[in-house]
């Protein structure tokens, strides 16, 4: 079950990855060639939901005695620490490429800085990624509220209702402050989605693995190649054939290449690290003359470094890093 979820890590974080690069190449009046297929490759945050919500529930049951606290405690040295490490590289490139060019005007507001770090749900943080973390957050104090004084039905419960919530609020087209934007993001329903199937399988659901691996990477396919967009609903086009990945792959159990279990544990730091990847390569690629994201070899170098640097990271970085925070 967990080698197949982890290549889909792998797979998601790469859909972003490609996602930026097409939408880079398009931004600066260049042809991306057939990194234009992956026009609707920012679909790899639903898969990540899904994902987030099956891992979660898979992670705390039988555990509920350990307590809310141990699970925050959890939650937060997975995921802040290395965002934190993320977002002070990006901010040191930030501030080497206004030295270099003797413009600080679009260097964040100490305002800025300061919601970044605490991941607020507020737009414009100093990482493009970074919302799709706040809304992990809300999730897990949403769980860490509910699973450990009212167990699997009172998690469900909230996640029902804040998808409701989020569904009717874009369905209204209520003119709310952009502030609210991340709060009412409708894409949350992928969470209970990924919760659903925890449950389902750990109970011994394990029909229609495999049509649900197919239908789940046709569907996906046609999002990404935005074939299908997201006019339809975002939540359901994205989500349920993400939600159809997840179950067929957890279900099925399948093994799979020993490669692929590092390019999805890498996932997250290739998240947080691809589009400072760019940043610093692109810069240098400028200064050579050559336009970073003018031609599709250079993209794919790009994409390709991006990854070999969160893989390199997470060997000799995150892997002793995790071992240290066993048990705090």
């Amino acid at each position: 079950m967990i080698g197949g979820l982890q290549m889909l890590r792998g797979v998601a974080a790469t859909l972003a990855v490609l996602f930026h690069l097409q939408a880079a190449s398009v931004f600066e009046g260049h042809d991306p060639g057939i990194v234009g297929w992956f026009k609707g490759g920012e679909a790899g945050v639903d898969v990540f939901f899904v994902l987030s919500g099956f891992v979660i529930f898979h992670s705390v049951q039988g555990r509920a005695d350990r307590g809310a606290w141990w699970f925050l405690r959890q939650r937060f040295w997975r995921v802040v620490p290395p965002y934190w490490a993320a977002l002070g590289l990006t901010l040191i490139a930030l501030a080497a490429l206004a030295g270099m060019r003797g413009d600080w005007s679009e260097w964040p507001s100490v305002g800025k800085v300061l919601a970044s770090v605490l991941l607020l749900p507020v737009p414009q943080q100093v990482m493009a990624v970074a919302w799709t973390l706040t809304v992990e957050g809300l999730f897990y104090l949403i769980v860490a509220a509910t699973f450990f004084r009212g167990g699997n039905g009172a998690v469900l419960g909230a996640l029902a209702i804040w998808s409701l919530v989020t569904l009717a609020l874009k369905a209204l087209r209520l003119p709310l402050p952009a502030e609210f934007g991340i709060i009412q993001y409708s894409g949350v329903i992928e969470f209970l989605f990924g919760g659903l199937i925890a449950l389902a399988v750990g109970k011994g659901w394990r029909a229609g693995a495999l049509p649900a691996v197919v239908i789940g990477t046709i569907g996906l396919a046609l999002v990404v190649t935005h074939t299908v967009t997201f006019a339809w609903g975002r939540a359901w086009v994205a989500g349920l054939p993400s939600a159809a990945l997840v179950y067929g792959l957890a279900a099925g159990g399948w093994r799979v290449p020993r490669w692929t279990m590092v390019w999805g544990e890498a996932s997250y730091l290739l998240y947080l690290l691809h589009l400072l990847v760019f940043s610093v390569a692109g810069t240098l690629l400028r200064i050579a003359g050559v336009a970073p994201y003018g031609s599709v070899g250079v993209m794919l170098a790009l994409g390709a470094l991006s990854i070999a640097v969160s893989v390199a990271a997470t060997v000799w970085l995150e892997r002793p890093y995790r071992a240290w925070t066993r048990g705090r």
